[in-house]
């Protein structure tokens, strides 16, 4: 009887190795709630720094270097308006260039060869919307590369997004198979590169043909 009441009883008792109360178990998980809301606030509390400002350009005239100043910085010099450009735009920008532009004045048409006189135009675009250029020569070359004429007495200015036409009539052969122009111009400040093109325009029978040709740079300007 004695062996009975021991064994209930040591089985009923919670040692260090049993389970806990419900009680204790409550009361951890209280405490870590706790601590966790409390470790939560104290970071909210922190300071959060905050952003820059966004940064301020000083007006400059077109080319020249502008400076970027953000509160509390000194002025940083040699900053201009070309580096605010993409990398492909920059490549782009230039203050003068010579220009060769190829084109026809006569075509081979049919099986027997023959040969049909076009009207060849020269057109050159100033691409830039700011700053003018200065066209400084344009010449009309043969297939030998010989000056046939000069199209200007003196420099000419065209105007932001201006143009000029330069014409070869149709019955003007002296170019020969493979005549061209040479442009050459410049500007006062960086302007996005000019478009030199060759437009050619011929008709024969009931049908018409017509094409152009793009500049390709071949120098600087002196």
């Amino acid at each position: 009887m004695s062996r009975q009441f021991r064994a209930s009883h040591t089985s009923g008792s919670s040692g260090p190795s049993g389970p806990r109360p419900m009680a204790v178990r409550m009361r951890g998980i209280a405490l870590r709630v706790a601590a966790s809301l409390a470790l939560c606030c104290g970071l909210a509390a922190l300071p959060v720094p905050t952003q820059y400002p966004a940064q301020s350009l000083q007006s400059a005239p077109w080319g020249q270097p502008v400076q970027s100043v953000l509160p509390g910085q000194s002025a940083r010099p040699g900053l201009s308006v070309l580096s605010l450009l993409p990398g492909e735009a920059r490549a782009e920008m230039t203050v003068g260039q010579t220009i060769y532009v190829p084109v026809y004045s006569s075509v081979v048409y049919g099986n027997r060869g023959r040969t049909l006189n076009i009207t060849t135009m020269l057109s050159v675009r100033n691409t830039d919307q700011r700053v003018p250029i200065t066209l400084m020569e344009v010449r009309y070359v043969d297939e030998h590369g010989k000056t046939v004429r000069s199209y200007l007495d003196g420099p000419r200015q065209l105007p932001p997004l201006g143009s000029a036409q330069f014409v070869v009539e149709e019955s003007d052969t002296q170019g020969g198979s493979g005549p061209a122009f040479i442009v050459v111009w410049r500007a006062a400040a960086q302007v996005s590169q000019p478009l030199a093109q060759g437009v050619m325009i011929g008709t024969v029978s009931s049908q018409g043909i017509s094409f152009i040709t793009e500049g390709k740079v071949i120098g600087g300007v002196k």
